[in-house]
C-alpha cells in the first residue's frame, strides 16, 4: 500500500475540541500566523460528508491540518476527544497523495487489502478530489488519509493554503 509508486506523503493532521484555542495555541509555540479556513457544513462535497472545521498551512513542505468536528457523521474525528468539555488537541492522521491521474488513484485503492487496512471514511468531491481513511491505529497507532487531487485542485490548493517560510528564505 505505501509503496505505490508517485505516492508522497503530504500532511499531518490533528483533531481539536476548539478550532480557535488550537490555532492560537499554534501560533504561540510555532509562528503558525496563517491557516485557511474552510467549514464542510456550507460546501459539503458528498451527503455522509462529515460536519468539520479545518484549518490548513503548509510548513516545512507539509501540510499541516487541525480539524475540529461539529457533530455529524464525525466519529473518527470526534472519538479520541475528550467529552467533558475540556481543550485537546491530538495527533489524528497522516496523508499521502497518489500522485497521477485518477485512474492511478483507483487502481491504488484497488490494491488496498480492506481486512489488514478497514477503511472507515471515504469522501470525493466531483471528479477533482478522492481520498479515503483507513484505520491503522493497531499497527502504528493513528489513521491514514489516502488523496488523489486534480491538477485543479492542486493549483486551487496552492493558492488558498498560506506557505509559511522563515524569515531566511523570505529574504
Amino acid at each position: 500500500m505505501l509503496t505505490f509508486p508517485n505516492l508522497k506523503y503530504h500532511q499531518m493532521a490533528y483533531v481539536t475540541t476548539d478550532l480557535d484555542e488550537a490555532l492560537r495555541r499554534l501560533d504561540a509555540a510555532f509562528g503558525f500566523t496563517k491557516f485557511h479556513v474552510m467549514n464542510t457544513v456550507d460546501n459539503p462535497s458528498h451527503p455522509n460528508q462529515p460536519a468539520l472545521k479545518i484549518a490548513l498551512v503548509r510548513t516545512a513542505d507539509t501540510e499541516f491540518e487541525v480539524i475540529e468536528p461539529l457533530g455529524f457523521n464525525d466519529a473518527v474525528y470526534s472519538d479520541p476527544l475528550p467529552k467533558d468539555g475540556s481543550f485537546a488537541m491530538l495527533f489524528h492522521h497522516i496523508g499521502v497523495t497518489v500522485h497521477g491521474t485518477l485512474e492511478d488513484f483507483e487502481e491504488y485503492r484497488a490494491g488496498i487489502d480492506t481486512e489488514a487496512h478497514p477503511i472507515v471514511v471515504d469522501g470525493w468531491a466531483e471528479d477533482k478530489v478522492r481520498w479515503f481513511y483507513t484505520d491503522e491505529r493497531a499497527t502504528v497507532g493513528h489513521y491514514i488519509e489516502h488523496c488523489w487531487f486534480s491538477p485543479e485542485i492542486v493549483a486551487l490548493m496552492n493558492s488558498w493554503v498560506p506557505r509559511l517560510t522563515s524569515k531566511r528564505e523570505s529574504a
